[in-house]
């Protein structure tokens, strides 16, 4: 594995992170984010970060690699991820309502 490098943190980028890391109604996750770039801009290794924010180290490094990718907006919500199912299929779909508007559920009583 490569060398991961120092993350700098401009200023407009630490006011924003310290903003969210003090605001009530961030969302928990949104904060821990938050306090792992802000130590890290600080200059602690992952393993330092890792062990005051109460995490692995891989975490420390995917939230590093995402603020290096994407800024502050990228620990704002999480990744997305491929559904765990298939969707239904369109015929199934039009099988559903067509059954639904022109037959009959039959009486139990």
């Amino acid at each position: 594995m490569g060398k991961i490098e120092r993350i700098e943190v401009p200023a407009a980028d630490r006011d924003r992170l310290e903003t969210l890391v003090r605001d009530r109604n961030t969302s928990q996750k949104v904060v821990w984010r938050a306090r792992i770039v802000l130590l890290t801009g600080e200059g602690l290794r992952a393993t330092e970060v890792a062990a005051r924010v109460g995490t692995s180290t891989l975490t420390v490094r995917r939230w590093r690699r995402r603020y290096a990718q994407a800024g502050v907006e990228g620990l704002l919500k999480d990744a997305t991820r491929p559904p765990g199912r298939e969707p239904l299929s369109t015929a199934l779909i039009q099988r559903v309502v067509d059954m639904t508007l022109h037959d009959k559920p039959a009486t139990s009583l």
